[in-house]
């Protein structure tokens, strides 16, 4: 497993994002700020594009999952 921490103020990864299918957020964890650690080989489902994607990926129909 690999981590790594992003700035979910100007990253667009599909680890953060309301249609990467994570429903216990179990690949994701805060740290300070808006900075928050996340399972770079994590795979979940997108919902949107109905196939599975990795947690760093992203595309245009990113929107974020947490309230900031």
């Amino acid at each position: 497993m690999s981590k790594a921490i992003i700035n979910i103020t100007n990253t667009k990864c599909c680890a953060f994002c309301k249609y990467w299918w994570d429903p216990t957020c179990k690949y994701i964890m805060p740290n300070i700020n808006n900075q928050w650690y996340y399972e770079t080989t994590a795979q979940c489902r997108c919902i949107k594009k109905g196939h599975d994607t990795f947690a760093h990926s992203n595309c245009s129909m990113y929107r974020l999952k947490i309230e900031i």
